[in-house]
């Protein structure tokens, strides 16, 4: 098991002072997303790109995914961008997908984060036939992706977020029962399952065990006063420092590494978000995280 690090988690404009703090605290690995230089994955030039892949060489680094927000795109608020049952948005994501694949291999990566289609806001209401007509339908459009993937020799790893069909583990545990396709595989945000109401434990791991390629590491805050005797781990309050935080990490990392070895741990602390009181600047705070979750990892004899 690989730590690696999101570069726009550190804070930095440059992608070259990005890089420097990279190797200062140790990474081999990283993953892009934003903050590439003034660009990010979904909007950079394949020249950009290629001149950005030497800067990841000169400095020794892998890169681990490319993180792309343009496919499927989620919205916290308001009204989703697309109908998903639009066919031009599926062939406009195919065109989406075709370009990620030339910037994965000038990456040299074969991973790319994509999201599920989009989530009504009364999804939780309604019958469980018409639920699981929207899930088998989410599904039947991940396996054209996958197909899609696998002609490019790629995979698709799908994240869960609270606006999307795959919000929590159970949800991503549908996903991959009904597609069962090895060029899509799960991105676990573990914070993220919280957020959408889903308390992450081993139970609820047992979902997705054995198809875990790459997992989210952050810290999670409770909710103040939100335990209660029907909801014994309360509600999720805010994102914090791993380890120093209301989440036990531990038992979920040494699940990962029993079971999903070949999962890449992605450090991202959505410092941004963090209380007034925790702000320590974002290089000390990815320095403090990747500490922590190094201990569990070698701990467990995963670290390779």
């Amino acid at each position: 098991m690989n730590l690696s690090i999101f570069t726009d988690m550190l804070g930095c404009e440059s992608f070259e002072e990005a890089l420097q703090h990279t190797k200062e605290l140790g990474f081999d690995n990283i993953d892009l997303r934003g903050k590439l230089n003034g660009s990010t994955i979904d909007n950079i030039t394949l020249e950009r790109a290629r001149y950005l892949s030497l800067l990841v060489k000169e400095n020794n680094l892998k890169v681990s995914s490319l993180s792309s927000w343009a496919v499927n795109s989620c919205t916290f608020s308001g009204e989703p961008s697309y109908r998903n049952d639009d066919e031009n948005h599926h062939r406009q994501m195919s065109t989406v997908l075709d370009r990620l694949f030339d910037l994965a291999d000038i990456f040299a990566t074969p991973y790319i984060r994509i999201y599920s289609l989009y989530r009504q806001e009364d999804f939780n209401l309604l019958a469980d036939v018409e639920k699981e007509k929207q899930y088998k339908h989410n599904a039947e459009i991940m396996l054209r992706h996958a197909e899609q993937a696998k002609e490019r020799g790629k995979i698709l790893l799908v994240e869960n977020e609270p606006p999307t069909l795959t919000s929590n583990c159970e949800e991503l545990g549908i996903l991959v029962k009904y597609t069962n396709h090895p060029n899509l595989k799960i991105n676990w945000d573990i914070v993220n399952g919280w957020r959408a109401g889903e308390y992450p434990t081993l139970e609820k791991y047992e979902h997705i065990k054995g198809s875990v390629n790459q997992t989210h590491l952050k810290g999670a805050s409770r909710l103040s006063n939100s335990i209660s005797s029907g909801n014994r781990h309360g509600l999720f309050g805010n994102f914090a420092i791993a380890g120093k935080d209301d989440f036990d990490h531990e038992p979920i990392m040494k699940a990962l590494a029993d079971h999903d070895p070949q999962a890449i741990l992605t450090i991202d602390t959505h410092y941004p978000s963090f209380y007034q009181q925790d702000k320590l600047g974002e290089v000390e705070v990815v320095r403090q995280t990747k500490e922590f979750f190094e201990s569990i990892v070698k701990k467990e004899g995963a670290h390779e």
